[in-house]
Formats: structure tokens, C-alpha cells, sequence
């Protein structure tokens, strides 16, 4: 079995696959890592491939872990100058988050065209590929959680409700309200410019994604685990730790 781990600033994702089959896959808070992934148990596991974002003490912590437990290759991903037709747009390749190169990776390769890639997580990252597949460049956003903080933690005033459901993106007529709609439109206008001015496909991943698609128009193409995605075409560079 080979296990594909996405560790984000807030969860982290595994997923064990045989071959190109799926057969377990899970979720939890990235804190709860440090006590353990919560895997099934018998599981053979022959490799371990990590993409992470998360500090580097906490990602050996995990490398220890799984050497220990099963005794198998772990390699952690990388960003390169190229991967599958992807050409990064950074001058500095490694100055790139790993989750937004694997996203890349993995819309590009679905549809071979312009994409734009959403991943609304903690901070709402945007990535533009062309059709010939270099990246043009991206963009990095708070997430919906943190424009409410921001407001919260800024403002004497404005203290509202941290844990109120956003209610749509129409005029708002009270704070709780502004402050939740006025964070979603920010982002949902955000996305709609660059769809737009690129004509791009439009990939939406990451844990606030389904806060937004209610809102988006046209085709939007929904993928819940694109970093592993990325991770299980097996193309990206890797360092053996």
C-alpha cells in the first residue's frame, strides 16, 4: 500500500492507495498529528509520500512516525522549475508553497488548458496556468476565518459573532451580517476578476470551497483532495527523508 499524506496549516488528509485503486482515506486537525495519524491498523505500508506545509519539527515528528510504524520509504515533495508540463513561475521554485504546486499540478493535468486553481483554506490561494503550462503567477488572500479576525482583532467596534454562518453576498443590514458577506463577496469577486481575464477553467479546492461554490458562476470543477491528487500522479520531485 502506498499512503499520500497532505498536511495543511489547519487539517491534514491521508489516503491509502493499491495501485490506481483508493482504499481508505481520512481526515483530522493538523495539531492532533503530533499524537499520531489516525490510520487504520494491519495495514501493510510499503511508502509514504508527504506534502506539508505545516512547521518542520512538527513534519520530522510525522517522518519519525511512520518509519518507525511501518518500516517504509517516506519521501516528502517538492516544488521544481517544471513537473508535468508545469513550468513554475517563481524565480525561486522553493519559495512556493508545495500544496499550491501539487493543485497546479493536478488540474493541469486533468484538463491540458488554462486553469485557474482556488485553494480556500486558511488563506485563499490563486493560481494561474496558461495553456501551454507555465504558471503565471498567483495570488494569496486571508481565508474567510481570517478577514473576520482581522476585523474582530482591528476594530473596537466591530465584534461580532466568530462562529456566525455566512448568509449569502447580498447588502447586509446588521454587523454579524456585514462582516460574514462582506468576507465571502471579497473572495467570490476575487476569483470571478481572473476567471474573467484569463478565460481560465476554474479548479476550487480547500476546506471553505463549498462556503463559495454556491456563489460561483458558470463550470466549476470541485476536488476536494487535489493535493493528493498531485501527490498520486507520482511526477512531482521528491527528497527521500
Amino acid at each position: 500500500m502506498i499512503l499520500d499524506i497532505d498536511i495543511g496549516n489547519s487539517y491534514a488528509k491521508w489516503r491509502l492507495t493499491d495501485g490506481a485503486e483508493i482504499c481508505q482515506s481520512g481526515s483530522q486537525a493538523t495539531t492532533s498529528i503530533s499524537d499520531g495519524l489516525d490510520l487504520p491498523s494491519g495495514v501493510p505500508i510499503s511508502r509514504v509520500r508527504l506534502s506539508s506545509v505545516a512547521s518542520d519539527s512538527l513534519q520530522s515528528d510525522l517522518v519519525a512516525q511512520m518509519k518507525s510504524q511501518f518500516n517504509a520509504e517516506v519521501t516528502v515533495a517538492k516544488v521544481s522549475s517544471s513537473t508535468a508540463g508545469v513550468i513554475c513561475g517563481y524565480d525561486d521554485p522553493s519559495s512556493l508553497g508545495i500544496d499550491r504546486w501539487l493543485a497546479m499540478v493536478a488540474s493541469y493535468s486533468r484538463y491540458q488548458a488554462s486553469v485557474l486553481v482556488v485553494d480556500a483554506g486558511s488563506a485563499m490561494t490563486l493560481d494561474l496556468v496558461s495553456t501551454e503550462g507555465r504558471h503565471i503567477g498567483g495570488y494569496i488572500l486571508p481565508g474567510l476565518t481570517l478577514m473576520r479576525d482581522a476585523l474582530w482583532g482591528g476594530t473596537d467596534r466591530v465584534k461580532v459573532d466568530a462562529d456566525a454562518a455566512s448568509c449569502g453576498i447580498d447588502p447586509a443590514q446588521g454587523t454579524v451580517a456585514a462582516v460574514n458577506q462582506g468576507s465571502l463577496l471579497a473572495s467570490i469577486a476575487t476569483i470571478e476578476k481572473l476567471r474573467i481575464q484569463y478565460q481560465s477553467n476554474l479548479v476550487v479546492t480547500g476546506g471553505d470551497a463549498k462556503k463559495l461554490l454556491p456563489y460561483l458562476k458558470g463550470k466549476v470543477d470541485y476536488q476536494p483532495n487535489l493535493v493528493l491528487d498531485g501527490l498520486a500522479l507520482g511526477v512531482v520531485s521528491t527528497t527521500k527523508v
